[in-house]
């Protein structure tokens, strides 16, 4: 029998960036190693996981990538792939924690470690009133949050707020940063999930009257190439996306083609330090 070379990728977020290029990036990829894809939304219906899933079973994938938080509820997950998919590999693509079977992987980075990292830089910079601002339609925006909050609490004598749902505009950034201006003018530091989204609300903190970072540290998330173009050069936590999504298809495909590997990779988050910290 000829063997399979159809690999399923499957996402649940067609408005995020993050996810769209890692969507390309891992078909980009897969060519290269002469597999061709099969790629599905997964919207927010109840059975939209197991009728995605099982699509690919019926199409007798060799292997499935996932991508997205959909995918994080293990005990569903688990149930939909060992109905469908029980021996078929499978990667978690971005996510710290695998369900214990031998068909499934996981690549991720440390998001707490990293965004954490970056409470603790703005602290030793002597920044004591920080501001998290956080993109619209942001799906992990309850995690950054909690984690941003918990980092925040380590250091009694700094204050925090946070503002979510922002679109990442000229516009919207200055509504938020005259909202911060006037609920907290104390403000010295703030952290942006997106770097398009830290350079515009830098530039209408400028146009106020703001000096970065001698008054305010901005700090984006991505370390996109927009970091180095704007002015100041923008600080900037490499959430490393762009690695994870290379690694889990590399991974799946050593898997496909009976080389070893591990089960679980974690990455490490680095915070690129440039003009604005």
């Amino acid at each position: 029998m000829q063997k399979n070379h159809t690999v399923g990728i499957l996402t649940d977020d067609l408005g995020s960036q993050h996810q769209n290029e890692a969507l390309s990036r891992c078909q980009n990829e897969l060519i290269v190693h002469g597999y061709q894809c099969i790629s599905r939304y997964v919207n927010e219906e109840p059975d939209a996981m197991e009728k995605a899933i099982s699509e690919l079973s019926i199409r007798r994938v060799a292997g499935a990538l996932l991508i997205g938080l959909s995918f994080t509820d293990h005990d569903q997950l688990k149930k939909i792939l060992n109905r469908w998919l029980p021996d078929t590999p499978v990667v978690l693509v971005y996510q710290n924690e695998r369900i214990q079977q031998n068909n499934i992987y996981c690549v991720g980075a440390n998001e707490k470690k990293g965004f954490r990292y970056c409470v603790q830089r703005m602290v030793e910079r002597g920044r004591k009133h920080l501001v998290l601002i956080v993109e619209r339609n942001r799906a992990s925006k309850t995690k950054i949050q909690e984690i941003f909050e918990s980092a925040v609490l380590d250091y009694p004598n700094v204050t925090y707020g946070t503002y979510t749902n922002i679109e990442p505009c000229m516009a919207e950034a200055k509504e938020v940063v005259d909202r911060i201006l006037r609920e907290r003018p104390e403000t010295d530091g703030i952290l942006c999930v997106q770097d398009r989204l830290a350079i515009e609300v830098m530039y209408a903190l400028l146009e106020r009257g703001k000096q970065i970072p001698q008054d305010i540290s901005v700090i984006g998330e991505d370390n996109s190439q927009l970091c180095e173009v704007c002015r100041p050069k923008l600080t900037s936590l490499d959430t490393m996306v762009d690695v994870a999504t290379m690694m889990s298809v590399r991974m799946l495909v050593d898997v496909l083609e009976g080389r070893s590997q591990t089960h679980k990779v974690t990455l490490d988050m680095e915070l690129v330090e440039r003009g604005t910290l």
